[in-house]
């Protein structure tokens, strides 16, 4: 073995375990492994998740908040303000704000990625440009795939379509597009299905945002996604009109989503900041019901979205704390609901961005990240900062955090 992982908390395990890694894949897991290795990392009891996955964020778009704070914290003035901020937008500019996010990513633990890339008449080929060259560059600790993504919509501007398809010859890994803000959303998907055929890539649509009146475009993607034999290679992030209807309006859903092998990503921090800006009481949360869902044997996620931008101001690029925000939305305060939030951020967000076997199993990828906790209630509670991170099989951050408790001073009187 190459690296054995000792007296490890294995996630919805009892006991401890031994790991032992060959090359970059997981080659054993037993309660004592007696093989040697060239390296052996004591766990210490402590607990070992699989490697944290962002399905959904913007790079291109992410640290740009000190450009132009927000003056009412609309999402049409974070849509209307982010279009003219891209106009000054270059390749160096996006390359130093995703480089600085994206290690960010990599020190909490994050071993998988999807970012969305805006092509559109404003900024062009630039963010393609600008992030294919990171996909190489950080291979060594972040997988990273580049969706192609139309923010601004397609059947309102000429060229378009050629743009997308240049941007996704040059090497997307999705397509995608917001169908809401297009004049013909229906045209929007349609176009966006003939793309993700002409190059056999999956798709990611943004889908079902805000808390309007509009009706739901879930049941055209999934019209679209059966008649073109797309399943399993769809992913919608937000889709916070979901958190409005009825559970048994929800449950009638389900059966259709689920034989389109579409998945859902929640995005929490984004849309808790968006969401129900007209309720003056008794304020709408409107995040999609992913637990609901799971039991109804939907795909499910939890991703990022966006980190100190007009669209959400906040954030530091850590999946793990958007866990315990979700928890705490949604009320998830059992063991077993703990467990689902964890999967939400790594197995199932894998699952849900076409990254196969992914887990703490034998034969997958060693994507790994050792929790300076016991437990994933203690995880999911506390979000905590020591943390070490394997990719492919190497150890590449380790993280410690160190605390000082000191007496308080007494002080002396005299009378």
């Amino acid at each position: 073995m190459d690296l054995k992982i000792t007296n490890a908390t294995l996630p919805g395990q009892t006991g401890i375990w031994d790991i032992g890694i060959t090359g970059d894949r997981i080659t054993a897991i037993a309660p004592t492994l007696s093989n040697p290795s060239t390296q052996t990392l004591d766990a210490q009891g402590n607990l070992l998740i699989p490697g944290l996955v962002d399905g959904h964020i913007h790079l291109d778009k992410a640290l740009i908040l000190d450009r132009y704070p927000a003056l009412d914290g609309t999402f049409d003035e974070a849509l209307r303000e982010t279009l003219r901020l891209k106009q000054a937008f270059t390749v160096e500019d996006i390359q130093n704000r995703a480089s600085r996010l994206i290690e960010r990513a990599i020190a909490f633990g994050t071993t998988a990625m999807r970012t969305h890339v805006e092509v559109d008449p404003t900024i062009g080929l630039n963010a393609i440009q600008a992030l294919l060259p990171l996909r190489e560059s950080y291979a060594w600790g972040i997988t990273l795939q580049l969706a192609i993504f139309a923010q601004e919509g397609i059947t309102n501007h000429d060229g378009l379509v050629n743009q997308l398809r240049q941007a996704l010859a040059m090497g997307g890994d999705a397509i995608g597009s917001a169908p809401y803000v297009d004049p013909d959303p229906k045209k929007n998907i349609e176009i966006v299905f003939d793309l993700a055929q002409e190059f056999n890539c999956n798709v990611d649509f943004h889908l079902d945002f805000l808390d309007n009146d509009d009706p739901l475009l879930l049941p055209l993607v999934i019209e679209e996604t059966i008649k073109r034999g797309w399943q399993g290679r769809v992913c919608l992030g937000h889709m916070t009109k979901l958190a409005a209807l009825t559970p048994l309006k929800l449950e009638s859903l389900a059966p259709a989503m689920r034989d389109a092998g579409i998945s859902i990503l929640a995005l929490p921090t984004t849309d808790l900041y968006m969401m129900a800006r007209k309720d003056t009481h008794n304020v709408r949360r409107g995040i999609a019901p992913v637990h609901c869902l799971a039991e109804l044997g939907v795909s499910v996620g939890l991703a990022t979205n966006n980190v100190l931008n007009l669209f959400t101001p906040f954030g530091d690029g850590d999946v793990l704390k958007l866990c315990t925000l979700l928890a705490q939305v949604l009320h998830l305060g059992t063991v077993s609901s703990h467990q689902l939030c964890l999967e939400l951020a790594t197995n199932r967000a894998a699952e849900a961005i076409a990254i196969p076997n992914y887990g703490i199993a034998v034969g997958n990828l060693a994507d790994l990240v050792l929790l300076n906790v016991r437990s994933v209630s203690e995880a999911i509670g506390s979000a905590p900062m020591g943390r070490t991170v394997i990719k492919n099989g190497i150890v590449i951050v380790q993280s410690k955090v160190e605390q000082q408790w000191f007496a308080p001073k007494v002080l002396a009187t005299s009378l």
